[in-house]
């Protein structure tokens, strides 16, 4: 790809590097994908920089710096003479996680890419992107699986207390097969356990940062209410790109809803663990986190997730979590 290295290295020189620290703005994640960034489909369209940026809308300051690169706006990203886009993932979609599994099928499967290049060409990029969909996600499913689980289980097997997985892979292990690729891997653990955990992945070389308002900080203290978010990041990690820790009460042998904290599940009942010992929030709790807030819509991705579980729910999980949301 053109510049490939020279590209990444200028766009977190003019948008400021938001891993730096203690700042408002700048350059989260940055990664070549698109068809284009496939050699045998590289005169189908030209390569893409998925870029994640902070605070997450392009500020002015942000595409002046883009201008001063070089880059024009073109549609929904931004174009570089040297032949190459800027796209800016839309988080709540996950655009961003099918496109790298969509990547990794068409550098595999010669014959994936050519199904790809004849859709493209005949019906545009979106046709093409949904005619391979459930190939890459079957292809990730294949390649990665749960191995960044099984990596996170063991890095955190010393500390014996109910730490467990949330989000879309906590919906996935119930299901007991993946069914999207996930970027990042969330997991709660107990708010008290801090100094154990922050000890822990010290040791084993991790970089961890607290989000807190709206920027990053080492995380060097306990964080207390209302903030709850570590990311911790490690070169080790396979297959994604950190993982999310979400400090949640969990004292008294319940589990604690941190949006309304009087809604609550036994422990036992709100952590499960898998026949391969993955532990996991239970889907009605997982789901109520994917209900959307007040005010707020509901992310496509979340949508996407409860209409592939509510229907496996059990007739007292369906209840609990239809009261919980009426609520």
């Amino acid at each position: 790809m053109p510049g490939s290295s020279d590209a990444i290295t200028d766009l977190r020189a003019a948008l400021g590097n938001f891993l730096d620290r203690d700042r408002e703005d700048g350059v989260l994640h940055v990664e070549w994908g698109g068809p284009g960034s496939v050699s045998a489909l590289a005169d189908l369209d030209m390569p893409e920089l998925h870029l994640d940026l902070m605070p997450g809308v392009l500020t002015p300051a942000q595409q002046a710096a883009l201008t001063g690169l070089g880059y024009v706006p073109e549609g929904e990203g931004w174009r570089h003479p040297g032949g190459w886009r800027v796209v800016l993932p839309d988080e709540g979609s996950g655009w961003r996680g099918r496109q790298k599994a969509l990547g990794a099928l068409l550098h595999a499967d010669d014959e994936a890419a050519r199904q790809y290049c004849e859709v493209f060409r005949r019906s545009g990029r979106d046709a093409a992107d949904a005619a391979l969909q459930d190939q890459a996600a079957a292809h990730n499913a294949r390649a990665v699986g749960w191995t960044p689980a099984r990596f996170v289980a063991e890095l955190l097997t010393p500390l014996d207390w109910p730490w467990m997985f949330a989000g879309g892979l906590a919906l996935d292990l119930h299901l007991g097969h993946l069914t999207r690729p996930h970027d990042d891997l969330d997991v709660i653990v107990p708010r008290d356990r801090q100094p154990e955990l922050r000890a822990l992945l010290s040791r084993e070389g991790w970089r961890t940062d607290a989000a807190v308002g709206g920027m990053y900080r080492a995380w060097t203290a306990p964080l207390d209410p209302p903030a709850f978010q570590v990311h911790a990041r490690s070169p080790e990690l396979p297959d994604s790109l950190l993982l999310d820790l979400m400090l949640t009460d969990l004292s008294g042998g319940l589990w604690r809803y941190r949006r309304d904290p009087s809604i609550v599940l036994p422990l036992e009942q709100a952590r499960r663990v898998t026949s391969g010992g993955l532990p996991y929030l239970a889907p009605e709790a997982a789901l109520l986190f994917k209900a959307g807030r007040a005010g707020q819509p509901i992310r496509p991705k979340d949508r996407d997730d409860a209409a592939r579980v509510l229907p496996t729910l059990d007739s007292a999980a369906r209840a609990w979590l239809r009261h919980t949301v009426s609520n």
